[in-house]
């Protein structure tokens, strides 16, 4: 039933996507459908956690082969992540379609659920080599980064020029990288 509503919603959107079609392409009854999910955005919930949870595991691996330095490795991983999300099937269900029918807190939620860890354990990485200050809070980072990576994702989705905007958009994370390496207070407080 996934692959099916996979296919449907990537090649029609989620408004041009039936159930009808979407049990037929699963060989399956409508009820049986309703079995399993609620309704048509239930679906797509859970097509978007098994795109994000793909996604994951391909931004996982780029790290776990880039080796070397955390900088590299962050590296790696938006690079990896930019590949994937470069997909028209990513881009048309996940960065396009989810947000108007999960709600942007939703998709925030379950991105956090999937991605939040590797994204603290690359910042903890930078902070152990003197990349990231110990002024900043590494969990609020990590949401930050993930925020920017996504928003750099969806602006390429909605681009005629993705790669021009991939290519602007990782010139500023390597500079919020440089911030959060520079960072020792806030409002006169330090933050460890």
């Amino acid at each position: 039933m996934l692959d099916a509503s996979r296919h449907e919603f990537a090649e029609h959107g989620y408004a041009g996507a039936s159930l009808d079609d979407i049990a037929r392409r699963a060989a399956v009854t409508k009820g049986a459908l309703y079995h399993h999910f609620i309704n048509k955005a239930a679906l797509l919930e859970a097509v978007y956690v098994e795109l994000e949870l793909e996604v994951a595991a391909r931004v996982k691996a780029a790290i776990d082969a880039a080796g070397g330095d955390a900088m590299a490795r962050v590296m790696a991983a938006f690079g990896a992540f930019f590949e994937a999300s470069a997909d028209p099937s990513y881009q048309r269900i996940v960065l396009r379609d989810a947000p108007g029918v999960l709600g942007r807190m939703k998709g925030r939620g379950l991105d956090h659920e999937i991605g939040l860890d590797l994204a603290v354990a690359l910042i903890e990485d930078m902070r152990r080599e003197g990349l990231v200050s110990e002024a900043v809070p590494v969990g609020m980072a990590a949401r930050i980064f993930m925020a920017a990576i996504g928003e750099v994702a969806t602006s390429a989705a909605h681009s005629d020029d993705p790669a021009s905007v991939r290519r602007d958009g990782m010139i500023v994370l390597a500079a919020l990288i440089q911030g959060v390496r520079l960072a020792t207070t806030v409002n006169g407080t330090s933050r460890s």
